[in-house]
This record gives structure tokens, sequence and C-alpha cells, in this order.
């Protein structure tokens, strides 16, 4: 039964228009790993109880984390009908229903208008949960948005083709120099790679997570562990395994030496 069906109270509409596409969107919709990452702030911890193409379950924690407040929440995504119903089916909320319907405005732009249904709510109630899921359905897209259009763009100079430079080795400054200015990111090959210092050691990792193309660069590192921002994803900077038990690894990373002449090097093993 529907929320219309159910007549559960309508308390508001959010609309909004971003600058991604219809199928960045769908990914994003169905990708629930992000949530206590991405949107750390409002959520703490996710367990998926079943997940695919069509959407998934989980049982999610809010921020700040409490064991006793997990509640159950699904998310069914209906692509021909450009929408995404998610259903708060146990804990607090239960019988709630979030519906996102998307409208392609052009190639990246897409029309959200997302409906709230809260079961129980009154009329004093309706106007203090619908400025709630306003506050919170800005800050969510805020944070979407930006891995949206930077995987978009990620994926645009793939689809590009540019061809890899064929590059063995290349000087990247004096020693000092760079580690004036570390950490930093370069382009070797073709490929982002960031270089750090690690126990005096200088070292360069993929700064693309080899799972949805996350900012690792950006990531936490800690004991030669780096954590992808977006997903949580952990990758031994050393070997490039996924030491959270992923089937994915980084791309090959260059070895950096110091030449006698005190110049950083970067050179394809």
């Amino acid at each position: 039964m529907t929320a219309v069906n159910a007549r559960v109270p309508h308390v508001g509409t959010y609309r909004r228009e971003l600058p991604v596409s219809l199928e960045r969107l769908y990914e994003n919709a169905i990708d629930w790993e992000h949530l206590p990452y991405l949107h750390r702030s409002t959520f703490s911890r996710i367990e998926p109880i079943d997940s695919g193409d069509w959407g998934f379950r989980a049982r999610v924690w809010t921020h700040p984390y409490e064991e006793q407040r997990a509640f159950v929440i699904e998310l069914r995504l209906d692509r021909d009908c450009r929408r995404w119903i998610t259903r708060t089916l146990e804990g607090s909320g239960t019988g709630t229903e979030i519906w996102t319907h998307a409208f392609s405005l052009a190639q990246r732009t897409t029309l959200v208008v997302v409906d709230f249904f809260v079961p129980g709510a009154g009329k004093t109630a309706a106007v203090r949960l619908r400025d709630y899921y306003y506050r919170l359905y800005a800050q969510l897209y805020d944070e979407d948005v930006a891995m949206m259009t930077a995987r978009e763009s990620e994926l645009d100079r793939i689809r590009a083709g540019q061809p890899s430079r064929k590059v063995t080795r290349e000087v990247i400054g004096e020693i000092a120099e760079v580690r004036a200015r570390l950490p930093l990111e370069i382009e070797f090959a073709g490929v982002r790679f960031r270089v750090i210092e690690l126990g005096g050691e200088l070292i360069a990792f993929s700064a693309r997570c080899a799972h949805l193309m996350g900012p690792l660069g950006e990531g936490r590192i800690e004991g030669g562990v780096v954590e992808c921002p977006w997903h949580g994803y952990r990758f031994d900077i050393h070997s490039g395994e996924c030491v959270s038990g992923a089937a994915c690894r980084l791309a090959p990373a260059p070895t950096v030496k110091i030449n006698s002449d005190g110049k950083v090097v970067l050179e394809t093993i």
C-alpha cells in the first residue's frame, strides 16, 4: 500500500535542480555504502540486509551513535517511472515514506522533487517535520553533488580516451622543494598519484579509489593504510591491496627515488 493510498499525511515537498545526470542520481540513490562516510554527520553506521540494482534494505543508525536507535529502511528504485521510494520499515518513524522523482532538464541537469509522508503528523508537527526534512535534504544533496560531479568528471576523462603518456621516469623537483609541498598530487603516465612521506620515506599511491574513483588522495592515512572518504574502502598504500575485504586494488604506483644530486624521481617498476 502506497503512502497516498494509506492517506499518510504529506508534510512537504523539496525541489532542487542538480548539475548531474540521471545516471549519476540513480547510482547515488542505491549506493548504501556511502551513507556513514560521505554523510558522517547524519549517519553513524549501516548494516545491509539486502541490496541490488533494485535498491537496498538496511539497518541504519543516526549520528551520534546509539545502539538502541537503529531503524530499518528500504529504498526501491523504479527507473521506468524515474523515481525511488524510501520507506522506514522498523524503528523510529516506521511508516514514513519519502518519494523522489527525477526529471532530466538537460544532459547534466536534473530536477528532483522529493515528497515527505509521515504517519500521524498533525498540523503543528507537519510544519516542524517539513523544516527538518528541508534542512536535511539540502545538506545531503550538497554532500552528494560533490561526489557525483567529481565522479562524472573522472568518467569524462576516461571516456575521452586520453592516451596515457609513455612515461617511465620523471623528475618532480629538488628534495627540499618536494618535502615543502607534501602531501602533493601529481600526474604520472596519465594517472593521478598522491606523494607523501611516511616513516622518513617518500611514497606514491593512486589518488583515485579503485572502487568508484573517490578522492583517495584526500583520505585519512593510518599505519600505512588509506581510507576513502566516500565509502570507507581501505587500501595498503605500499601494495595497493584493499584491506577492507573488497575485490579491488589500486593502480600500480611508481616508486619514488632520490638521486645523488638531490632530485626526486618517479619511476615505473
